[in-house]
């Protein structure tokens, strides 16, 4: 499996180019967040090279600035791959809350798209287009369209599908699924549950500092260990993990920002022990009660390798992403997301982890 390529039939047109953007990412590009997507493209042999994501600019940034340093990377990947001639698509991917009215959506990022063309003439990389894509329609940015609709050209996709779709399915390349749907296993919780979730988080930070206090890390890490054990060792004891109170889940939360734990729950990835895994971490990323907190880094990290164990890369590339957002100097995530992108697979990674857990039962049993 390769992560972010191009499937094996020919993108000949715009509106390919649109359709094909989710076996691009390999999701479909309705979450949340938007991005800038550059796909380069060796022009001489008519073949992909590499694609690249960014964060989409918002209002209070500036777009040149923004541009510059997408397209510097652009171009220190372009020089890596010391190819021929080359160019490069740009998609900017509208963020959820601009599809209500996506024409002035591509009218307020209008600013990105002309820095993006401008930036990439500077540092002489050649432009195919510029569009702007909705989960529905899209648009392009200073390229001739004689189809070109105010409201934007539909979305060739799984419901209404186009030749790229039609050729997927012929060759078996399985429909992307939906980024929206992937996230929404990650949210925060709100309101007042989110309220009896800080307070818990903060008073789990206290109890945890006292504890190690009077005993030591190592302790600390036992204890929290036997707790993980009973609730997802060999498929668990069986408790309902929606029915964990919030300081029994802050505690948890609180206690995998320490390097060791972490490493010991990793382990959770036995076929019995895998669902109830994956449950557990996507509850906690919830019960962090904030996207942007660098405790929810652990269990998202943890989500993301769960889930491409399970075979669910799609998944496991969105919460890399949300983790990483959240904490960009959590080395765990940077190294899963390359593994994933650069070897389509997580089992060498996997296996290191198995022999260390089983080092540490027999240690126990001892």
């Amino acid at each position: 499996m390769n992560i972010n390529s191009v499937p094996a039939f020919d993108v000949r047109s715009p509106a390919q180019a649109v359709e094909a953007l989710p076996y691009l990412l390999s999701f479909r590009p309705d979450g949340p967040d938007g991005m800038v997507f550059v796909l380069a493209h060796d022009t001489l042999h008519n073949r992909p090279l590499f694609s690249q994501k960014f964060e989409l600019p918002g209002g209070e940034d500036n777009p040149n600035e923004a541009a510059h340093h997408m397209m510097h990377s652009t171009l220190h990947r372009l020089e890596k791959f010391a190819t021929g001639p080359a160019a490069i698509l740009v998609y900017l991917c509208a963020r959820q809350q601009d599809t209500g009215d996506g024409y002035a959506a591509m009218t307020r990022h209008r600013a990105v798209a002309d820095a993006l063309l401008l930036s990439a003439e500077t540092h002489g990389i050649d432009t195919l287009a510029a569009m702007f894509v909705t989960p529905t329609h899209w648009w392009v940015y200073h390229h001739d369209n004689p189809n070109f609709r105010h409201e934007g050209m539909p979305v060739d996709g799984p419901d209404n599908p186009g030749v790229v779709t039609m050729n997927a399915r012929a060759v078996g390349i399985p429909t992307p699924p939906s980024q929206a749907a992937i996230s929404a296993a990650f949210e925060p919780v709100t309101g007042e549950e989110a309220e009896a979730q800080r307070a818990a988080i903060l008073h789990a930070v206290g109890e945890r500092a006292d504890r190690v206090h009077a005993s030591s890390f190592d302790t600390e890490t036992e204890r929290i260990t036997a707790i993980l054990d009973r609730l997802l060792l060999g498929g668990g004891d069986g408790t309902p993990l929606e029915s964990l109170t919030p300081g029994e889940t802050a505690e948890l939360i609180v206690g995998l920002r320490h390097r060791p734990l972490r490493d010991i729950a990793i382990g959770y990835i036995e076929p019995d022990e895998l669902a109830r895994a994956r449950e557990l971490w996507a509850l906690l990323a919830r019960r962090c009660a904030s996207a942007t907190t660098t405790f929810v880094a652990a269990p998202l990290t943890l989500a993301a390798f769960t889930a491409a164990v399970a075979g669910e890369f799609p998944a496991a590339l969105v919460a890399l992403e949300r983790a990483r957002a959240a904490d960009p100097r959590y080395l765990l995530a940077q190294l899963l997301m390359e593994q994933i992108v650069m070897a389509g697979s997580v089992d060498q990674i996997a296996d290191s982890i198995r022999q260390e857990r089983e080092e540490r039962l027999r240690g126990r049993d001892s």
